[in-house]
């Protein structure tokens, strides 16, 4: 049997993938339009840039004479920091270029592939997997990528007019390569699983957006890994730390914007370092979903395996960010300050930090986020579970195979990581010395944590993603909606409020913080936690068995029979 001769992964042009979307897409009308257009633009930026830095600095009173001595001074003085916003002027083109247009590319570009039957046909060919993945990561968004490659000239030119170290520069643009691969992949995973190419554009941009926008902001609330998932601080980190002239008073940035190394588990980390350390992972976590895909559409996206292995990775990482925090108090005492500085009464901070209690629970509502958005991953689909039915011996890691010990272990990894948090949190915290959190408490977390996992999973597996979507947004978000407009209104939040609030599988870790940790609770939600925690156990119990009645029955096997003779 002839095996095919696969061509080196790397080896790109021989990629027929590579090959087909570089044709599409590196058109020569269009690159030569595209060319002139940015090449215009960053000239443009990166001219007006330096001189109105050198303006600034020269209080608009320097005539802009090459071969004055006023301005041959004033570069001596200030070119640096001017070229080095040069720089910075044509490194955000290249984000707009590879980040935000290019990601959008690579989303509607496997999206429309997908509706055109041109992903079936390639799936068909004898072709390994990994020349499929990767002629699709670096040929949809090629022309994005060939663009800002012909801009690196212009940041040679600031390297050499304004003496910016080479090394530096290699280290940044490797963060931005990462970073650039991550957005690429996050584009091609929704083009995958979005066959519209519209939505699967757009929600591609919107994730781009809450990349840059919104989650570095989580930081301040105790939640650091996925801000460092935004090259920017990473990015800032190492152009302050090679270039200290652009800080205050010689520059243009406050000393306090550059970020302090990350002290993972006691180990000090560069910001840059960690950020790669994150890109990775994330980045690891889609080309799996990309392989899986591309071997079985009908996979899960991680699989069993890789689903506890990511899961268990990411919570050992906001461990390892967060317990030195509380362990050197620098954490809760900026929550004791905040909670002395934004509370008129003073019993409102008689006992512990009233935002140190709240971060307690909100940090056990994201953990139940987190692992809901796991347990969904987990979930087998009808084929797959009819497939497995046929099998003799399914593995235990086969997709078909019955998640729920799974869901279990999920759960039981996040509780783990709240009670570890918690307890050095209380026992690094003077004002927190009157929380105890006992063996029960811990049992009651992690049941608060699983019986939505179980009870959301056992919702999909009977009736599907549609029904169960709906019915996540009618008994979970809705009664959440009800609770605020009715405190909002003056009711008294012990009252109806805190009961319909409870009945929702989101606060649902949050009250089992407050009921079951001594010292915690504002109001008496003992009753409502144990009433939801019980309805959440009756209805998984219920569509666990809908679900086994529904479950696809393999054809009986029917022995073969010799034709009759004539």
């Amino acid at each position: 049997m002839n095996v095919p001769d696969f061509p080196s992964l790397w080896n790109l042009p021989a990629n027929p993938v590579f090959r087909r979307h570089a044709v599409s897409r590196l058109r020569l009308w269009r690159v030569l339009v595209w060319l002139v257009i940015t090449q215009v633009i960053t000239g443009f930026a990166w001219g007006v840039t330096v001189l109105l830095y050198l303006h600034a600095q020269g209080n608009g009173r320097i005539e802009f004479n090459l071969a004055s001595p006023a301005f041959q001074r004033l570069l001596e003085k200030h070119g640096t920091n001017a070229y080095l916003c040069g720089w910075l002027a044509v490194l955000i083109i290249q984000g707009l270029l590879v980040v935000l247009k290019g990601t959008f590319s690579v989303a509607t570009g496997v999206a429309r592939e997908s509706n055109e039957g041109m992903i079936d046909s390639e799936r068909l060919a004898p072709l390994s997997t990994g020349h499929k993945v990767v002629g699709q990561l670096l040929g949809l968004p090629l022309l994005e990528n060939v663009l800002a490659l012909l801009l690196i000239p212009w940041a040679a030119a600031s390297a050499w007019l304004g003496g910016l170290s080479p090394v530096m520069m290699a280290k940044v643009y490797l963060i931005f390569a990462t970073s650039a691969l991550l957005h690429h992949s996050i584009g091609l995973v929704a083009g995958t699983l979005i066959r519209q190419k519209i939505l699967a554009g757009t929600i591609s941009q919107v994730l781009v957006i809450l990349l840059h926008f919104v989650l570095p902001f989580s930081q301040s609330f105790g939640i650091g890994l996925i801000s460092h998932l935004g090259m920017e601080s990473a990015i800032l980190h190492e152009i302050v730390s090679a270039t200290p002239q652009m800080l205050v008073p010689k520059g243009f940035l406050p000393p306090d914007v550059l970020p302090p190394p990350v002290d993972f588990f006691r180990w000090e980390i560069a910001v840059s370092g960690y950020h790669w350390i994150i890109t990775v992972t994330a980045l690891a976590a889609l080309l799996t979903m990309l392989v899986r895909r591309w071997n079985d559409q009908e996979s899960q996206l991680l699989g069993k395996v890789g689903t506890a292995l990511l899961a268990a990775w990411m919570l050992v990482l906001t461990c390892g960010e967060l317990l030195p925090g509380f362990s050197h108090g620098r954490a809760l005492s900026d929550l004791n300050v905040l909670s002395l500085e934004l509370s008129l009464d003073p019993e409102w901070y008689s006992g512990p930090p009233m935002l140190g209690v709240l971060w307690i629970a909100g940090f056990a509502l994201v953990l139940g986020l987190i692992n809901l958005l796991f347990t969904a991953i987990l979930v087998p689909s009808p084929e797959a579970r009819a497939r497995c039915r046929h099998l003799v011996r399914a593995p235990w890691w086969n997709d078909g195979r019955n998640a729920i010990l799974w869901v279990v272990l999920l759960s039981l990894f996040s509780a783990g990581a709240w009670c570890r948090v918690v307890v050095t949190l209380l026992h690094e915290t003077p004002a927190m010395q009157v929380v105890d959190l006992r063996a029960s408490g811990m049992g009651w977390i992690a049941a608060s944590l699983l019986a939505p996992a179980l009870a959301s999973h056992a919702l999909v597996l009977w009736r599907g993603w549609k029904v169960a979507l709906f019915a996540g947004f009618a008994l979970w978000v809705v009664p959440l909606m009800v609770a605020v407009v009715g405190v909002l209104m003056s009711v008294e939040p012990d009252s109806w409020p805190m009961w319909i609030a409870g009945m929702s599988g989101f606060a649902l870790p949050a009250y089992g913080s407050f009921a079951e940790v001594a010292g915690l609770p504002l109001i008496n939600c003992r009753s409502v936690f144990h009433v939801s925690l019980a309805l959440h156990a009756i209805a998984t119990v219920v569509f666990l068995l809908k679900a086994r009645r529904r479950m696809p029955v393999p054809p009986p096997l029917v022995a073969a029979v010799a034709d009759p003779v004539s």
